[in-house]
């Protein structure tokens, strides 16, 4: 080997090592970054994307561009400069998405052409991945493309990132095409089609797919495997799904898995299975951060802020886990719903503002607190926290809270001058402050501060959000004016279910039945798809209209065709529409085949009840009080309206046999209320 070629290869290797050793240190890479550069070997492309990775893992993006840029300009000509470009620029995309720039990492690849430097399949799995966080699923189908042309579509890598860019794009026929094309898929690819169905809310392929990777060879499920099944059911599954993914769970045998564990309390919470939850809560041995916090969250959410709060101070007094941003959110938003400011101010104190806290400038915390001062009443201390708080004193989204705290405090007037005052020093209101303030014009109702909203909307671009234009509708509506609402229906040019069903529920406000039902064959005609408010206008329209087919069809295929499990509004709804067209034996028949729940909801067989005394039937009217006396004995109207019953087909006895029985209860003993007597 010739001397200078010797020198060479020894000086790379020696600044290879100093990179590499100044990693494990953690040393400053600028030291032998420098001596690179008076060697001449800064645009070598081994070393150059040592150092690439070096500065990423340092967290300096613009200072591994810096390396990068010369190094890949560099021309092969050199002697110095024949970098394996495949490395160099799988370098610099490793480093934007370890950097969370995925964008910049797609903007890369866009410029990386193929006669300059070739692409291997690190590279195209990078873009890939890329493209997947960036959303850029143009781009990710050119990747593919290319993958494909360069006989590397079928490559384990490659593919199993395409089927997740496509999966996260919610394209699954491309992420199927793609995994239907490797010969032998890994769990990681398993995962990536799973997850994909599941997120997409296709639960029933992601468990066809689930069963499929059980009998394959080569690939096991894991924990993501489940967990990924256990998040999509939570996202789209009804009670029952819930219940089957457990039993999923349990004779895969990963029950214990603290990660899956986790993934069933969400679910459970997510379906408001408060109970199934609980369960899963006390049985897991182990508990982190994310344990506490889903409990916590589902207590709020199902309307136990109080239980919520006691946990918190639980799990602080008698476990290890350290308080976290989510759990901290939660418990904040428990104190909000139970109007317990003074319980905020003390996790303020204890948990935000002490020394060394890392909430102290944490915005998501901050601007909790000031929803939750807003919601309780504490307008003083709202502001004194946004105004003194540089963090927020700016932001919009903090601004929102305290706006949306006064307005579900009733303080209309309060959070229109807070949009007025946001506005005055320069923050302008983005689309979520609309959607705060229109429902609070609806509650006044005021058309001209309604019509005043509008003009802002315009003026700021905002017309054509569709979430926007769906609340104009109701806003309208609730403000009198049908004319109005039904142009900003008109204009909406991609309609929603929310869209359809506003405008329906306005046609209902104005007494216009027949409408809600024009209004609903034309929205079976679209792509849009009915969901429960949309079948609870409906079927009350139907039932106005005494329709009792068309909304007993409505029943029938809200489950068949929509997928939409009937609520009790719904099952009551159409067993008053069956009463008041003297179907009574319909109605008792549609209780008895509900759904368990519904069954023994005393709202339904009381409508039933009184159905039967307005058409004089002692048969329907005995066995619906008899449920009913047994779901409800303490409520003496339900026993009044049975003895009207016997009394209006003359069985006097018997009536007073049920009086009789309300008296020895002492039910008719209490108290009247009229709400025209003080008191």
């Amino acid at each position: 080997m010739p001397a200078v070629t010797y020198r060479y290869q020894a000086l790379k290797e020696s600044l290879a090592a100093a990179i590499t050793s100044s990693a494990a240190r953690g040393d400053d890479p600028r030291l032998p970054h420098a001596l690179a550069v008076v060697s001449g070997l800064a645009t070598n492309g081994y070393l150059a994307s040592l150092l690439v990775s070096r500065y990423a893992r340092l967290g300096d993006p613009n200072a591994a561009r810096a390396v990068f840029d010369p190094a890949a300009a560099a021309t092969p000509s050199s002697s110095s400069a024949a970098p394996p470009k495949p490395l160099l620029y799988n370098a610099m995309l490793r480093a934007y998405l370890s950097l969370g720039l995925p964008r910049e990492a797609a903007q890369l690849f866009r410029g990386m052409l193929p006669s300059a430097c070739p692409r291997d399949r690190h590279t195209y799995h990078l873009a890939a991945t890329a493209c997947a966080r960036a959303g850029d699923l143009e781009l990710g189908r050119r990747v593919g493309a290319d993958a494909a042309a360069a006989g590397l579509a079928s490559d384990l890598l490659v593919a199993t990132a395409l089927v997740g860019m496509h999966a996260e794009a919610g394209d699954m026929g491309a992420a199927r095409r793609v995994f239907d094309g490797v010969p032998r898929p890994d769990a990681v690819a398993w995962n990536a089609v799973i997850g994909g169905y599941a997120r997409a809310g296709r639960l029933g392929e992601a468990v066809g797919m689930f069963g499929r990777m059980r009998s394959a060879d080569g690939a096991r499920p894991t924990e993501a495997t489940l967990v990924s099944l256990v998040s999509g059911c939570a996202g789209s599954g009804t009670w029952r799904d819930g219940g089957m993914m457990h039993g999923v769970v349990v004779k895969s045998g990963f029950h214990c898995s603290l990660f899956v564990s986790n993934a069933l309390l969400e679910m459970y919470s997510e379906l408001g299975s408060l109970g199934k939850a609980v369960t899963v809560f006390r049985h897991m041995e182990v508990k982190d951060s994310v344990t506490w916090s889903s409990m916590i969250g589902g207590l709020v959410r199902s309307g136990k802020p109080g239980h919520a709060v006691k946990l918190f101070h639980w799990m602080v007094l008698n476990s290890e886990v350290l308080v976290t941003r989510s759990i901290l959110l939660n418990v904040i938003m428990a104190c909000a719903e139970l109007g317990n400011w003074r319980e905020g101010k003390w996790i303020e104190e204890s948990f935000v503002l002490r020394n060394c806290s890392a909430f102290k400038r944490d915005t998501s915390v901050l601007t909790a607190l000031i929803y939750m001062y807003a919601k309780c009443g504490q307008l003083g201390l709202s502001e004194t926290l946004l105004y003194g708080s540089a963090e927020v004193k700016s932001d919009v989204v903090a601004w929102n809270s305290l706006i949306k705290g006064c307005g579900e405090l009733g303080q209309v007037e309060k959070a229109f001058e807070f949009a007025v005052e946001m506005q005055r020093m320069g923050i302008d209101p983005d689309v979520v402050t609309f959607l705060e303030i229109l429902p609070m014009i609806s509650l006044i109702p005021s058309l001209k501060k309604g019509m005043e909203a509008h003009a802002q909307i315009i003026r700021r671009g905002f017309q054509n959000e569709r979430t926007i234009a769906n609340s104009l509708v109701s806003m309208y509506g609730r403000c009198g004016s049908l004319s109005l609402s039904v142009g900003a229906f008109t204009g909406i040019m991609d309609k929603d279910a929310i869209s359809w069903t506003s405008m329906m529920q306005v046609y209902a406000w104005n007494g216009l039945a027949a409408e809600v039902v024009k209004l609903f064959e034309l929205m079976k005609g679209t792509e849009a798809q009915p969901n429960h408010y949309t079948s609870v206008a409906v079927l009350t329209a139907c039932k106005n209209m005494g329709l009792v087919e068309e909304g007993m069809g409505l029943l029938r295929c809200m489950k068949e065709q929509y997928g939409l499990e009937p609520h009790i509004e719904h099952i009551s709804c159409v067993v008053d529409m069956l009463c008041r067209a003297g179907r009574l034996i319909d109605a008792y028949h549609l209780i008895q085949n509900s759904h368990s729940e519904h069954a023994k909801n005393p709202i339904l067989w009381g409508a039933l009840l009184s159905g039967s005394r307005s058409w004089g039937n002692l048969v329907i009217g005995e066995a619906a009080a008899r449920h009913l006396l047994s779901l409800d004995p303490e409520n003496r109207a339900n026993y009044k309206m049975l003895a009207d019953i016997y009394v209006s087909l003359g069985r006097r006895d018997n009536a007073d046999d049920v009086l009789r029985v309300l008296m020895s209860r002492e039910l008719d003993l209490r108290p009247g209320y009229s709400w025209t007597e003080g008191g």
